[in-house]
């Protein structure tokens, strides 16, 4: 039997277990689909996917199952796979429970570790201030690591995952509807008030203001929801009024 070691001896690192082939492909899937170089509602392609990322079929295969679980992709028998599609009522109902779940993760964050939970709020709100950035794209990598910081210091597995299951459906939606400099000095400044109210000691006040970022954010994807579908029948609207006035001109010639 391997003797344990001395008292001096430094303590052994723990081994991390290297990632499957599978875990990339979902990976590398999902960010496809956030950053909207997979369209919403697109049929995918197991051939395609696996030839664009260098791996067989059967991976790609498994990533989709593993997607279906977070309702990134929907798999419909007999026709395919498509990446998800939302409209105002899924939009909204996964506003709700995203607020459930992020008020119900600080709740528990405060009462087992406090201390460490502000360190990490901190830090991820003063590293995206450093960062200066101000548009979009780049911004979504530090709003997305100030809530999964704030989830995953609840140190409740339970709801991590529960969590995982809505956080990239949340991102493609950020993704799509995040469009101006002044959302995401709203959103950095969201946060910042969040990490002061805690700092305070103010904590019901830090719930509720989570609570309020997180409508905030439905109202401003809501709003631009209804924008969209606004324009897109100002348009029809348009191009059947030009079709009505082209039949007249040829009825009266």
């Amino acid at each position: 039997m391997a003797n344990a070691g001395s008292v001096g001896d430094p303590p052994l690192e723990r081994l991390t277990r290297p990632r499957s082939l599978t875990e990339m492909v979902i990976t590398e899937i999902r960010e496809l689909i956030v950053s909207g170089r997979l369209v919403l509602g697109e049929q995918l392609s197991e051939s395609a996917l696996a030839e664009q990322l260098g791996v067989s079929r059967t991976p790609v295969r498994e990533a989709f199952l593993r997607l279906e679980t977070e309702r990134l992709v929907e798999v419909r028998p007999q026709r395919g796979t498509f990446v998800f599609q939302y409209g105002a009522p899924e939009l909204r109902d996964i506003c709700e429970l995203r607020e459930v779940l992020e008020t119900g993760a600080l709740r528990i964050a405060l009462s087992r570790n406090r201390v460490e939970l502000i360190e990490r709020l901190e830090g991820e709100t003063n590293a995206a201030d450093a960062a200066g950035v101000v548009e979009p794209g780049p911004y979504q990598a530090f709003d997305k690591s100030f809530h999964d910081a704030l989830v995953r210091a609840s140190a409740n597995e339970e709801l991590i995952e529960a969590y995982e299951r809505i956080s990239g459906r949340v991102r493609t939606i950020r993704y799509r509807l995040t469009r101006s400099r002044r959302q995401i000095a709203g959103s950095q400044r969201g946060h910042r008030e969040i990490v002061n109210a805690l700092k305070d000691g103010r904590d019901a006040d830090a719930i509720r203001r989570l609570g309020k970022h997180v409508y905030n954010a439905y109202e401003m994807f809501r709003r631009e929801i209804e924008a969209t579908r606004m324009g897109h029948d100002a348009s029809a609207e348009a191009g059947r009024n030009d079709k009505a006035e082209a039949v007249g001109r040829g009825a009266a010639q």
